[in-house]
């Protein structure tokens, strides 16, 4: 046996091991596909002025993965108003829970306030000083 350690290893190595993990998930996991999602907010100027995206997972669940506000927008209602018409797309989809992530220098208190509860967390990660927090909101 050859173990090998490679720092950006080729893209066939990853997606080898990707595939490798993703077969035998599926064993484990509903056969149902994994929608993507944008939702995003324009101004009166037609600039995209925030937004998120993610993924909706097995009809029941949906994964906020990027979630972005213009330093402009902030502290308007965009990120609010965001959050509740994904909510709302959600509950319409029948998702029971919204999920996502955040480092300890970025929005906690707004998903806190939303409703969104904390569920763990990587101290000092990916550097000293910085969290990362796991949180997830479940819906009616």
């Amino acid at each position: 046996m050859n173990i090998q350690f490679a720092l950006n290893p080729p893209k066939n190595i990853k997606d080898l091991i990707y595939k490798g993990l993703r077969r035998f998930n599926q064993k484990h996991l509903p056969d149902e596909e994994i929608s993507n999602f944008a939702c995003f907010a324009e101004s009166e100027m037609g600039e995209i002025v925030g937004g998120l995206t993610g993924e909706a997972l097995f009809n029941k669940t949906l994964f906020i993965e990027f979630f972005w506000i213009e330093e402009s927008s902030r502290d308007t209602g965009v990120g609010t108003m965001l959050m509740e018409k994904v909510e709302q797309q959600a509950e319409s989809m029948g998702i029971t829970g919204l999920y996502l992530d955040t480092y300890s220098f970025q929005a906690l208190p707004f998903y806190l306030k939303l409703g969104f509860e904390e569920v763990g967390r990587y101290k000092n990660f990916p550097v000293d000083g910085v969290d990362k927090i796991f949180l997830q909101k479940k819906l009616n």
